[in-house]
């Protein structure tokens, strides 16, 4: 109710006992007078009554959120002045308490960044000096091992330089500093030459890698060399991550004016507990194997990040045990 309404009628009970009293009690002033002033004082308490409980209320509200209690909601009010200014401290109020939320999560996720980076780097380091130091003890005396040594001081110092590569990539694309340089893209030509350039390592483990022509598929707009660092990220997880003489498609398709570009393989899958979070920074599956086999836990984190900015997204699908397939999505140019 308005208060423009509650005084309205406040003013015309009070008027109507008035009436009423003189009306009934005219034959007796002072007991009229007496029936006024009680009717007059009954609305003013009801008036005082139907302003005040909406006022305590929020302010009882107002005093919760001062104290930290971004919990604390105003209850449901009439639809006047008072219903409106609760509805817009209960928003205020989810709105903060939103923005908390993200800001604890965003503090968890970068002390969760930072202790993972310092461990990743941790390891190589120390088995690079583990190394040198059994070098400089007199290892590099003896051919047969100080080679041996020399080759793994050179692996794990790869190893820090991918790292340190994926790391500032991410960082780029975290801080806008790498924004999407928008052309037309034919992702056959790109997926042609990244299979080209991945094939001696599928080659070693006697892989099929089959690419399937991308026909009536239109190209799509965006920076080239971030699309091919896409592919080249799902189609290398997808080399390492499958045993000897499997298989790795990639394939496409176009519908409703996306494409689609799919990367199967046969090899050891994903359990599915674990696939809600494999786009996570250094998120792996499988910790020691990812390690051996030379990766740096932010590939498909990279892949994420390229492909949201170019209004994209990607998903998978695995069964463990007998492969997975990795799907990104792009706007197909118009």
């Amino acid at each position: 109710m308005r208060l423009p309404l509650k005084l309205a009628i406040t003013f015309s009970a009070a008027f109507l006992a008035a009436l009423l009293c003189a009306r009934f009690l005219s034959d007796s002033p002072v007991l009229a007078g007496l029936g006024l002033l009680l009717a007059v004082l009954l609305c003013a308490l009801w008036l005082h009554r139907s302003l005040s409980r909406p006022v305590s209320e929020i302010a009882r509200v107002a005093q919760r959120l001062a104290a930290g209690d971004w919990n604390a909601r105003v209850a449901e009010l009439p639809p006047d002045q008072y219903g409106r200014l609760a509805r817009d401290i209960n928003y205020l109020a989810e709105r903060v308490q939103h923005d908390i939320a993200q800001l604890r999560r965003s503090e968890a996720v970068r002390k969760d960044f930072t202790a993972n980076v310092s461990h990743e780097l941790r390891t190589p380091l120390a088995a690079i000096k583990a190394f040198a130091e059994t070098l400089y003890g007199g290892a590099a005396e003896d051919p047969e091992h100080s080679m041996e040594f020399i080759l793994e001081i050179e692996r794990n110092a790869d190893r820090m330089t991918r790292l340190v590569d994926d790391l500032l990539t991410l960082s780029a694309l975290d801080s806008g500093a790498r924004p999407p340089a928008p052309e037309s893209v034919d992702l056959m030509r790109i997926a042609t030459e990244v299979a080209a350039t991945l094939k001696p390592l599928a080659a070693r483990k006697e892989l099929g890698l089959r690419l399937e022509p991308f026909r009536t598929i239109p190209p799509v707009r965006g920076d080239r060399g971030q699309l091919k660092q896409v592919l080249t990220n799902l189609l290398d997880n997808a080399i390492k991550f499958t045993p000897e003489k499997g298989v790795v498609r990639v394939s496409a398709s176009f519908a409703d004016g996306r494409v689609t570009v799919a990367v199967q393989d046969t090899g050891i899958g994903i359990p599915a507990e674990d696939q809600p979070r494999i786009f996570e920074r250094f998120y792996r599956v499988d910790k020691a194997r990812s390690r051996e086999l030379g990766g740096t836990g932010l590939g498909l984190a990279i892949v994420k990040h390229i492909l949201e900015a170019h209004g994209g997204s990607v998903a998978v699908e695995s069964r463990l045990g007998e492969g997975s397939t990795f799907r990104f999505t792009l706007p197909a140019a118009t």
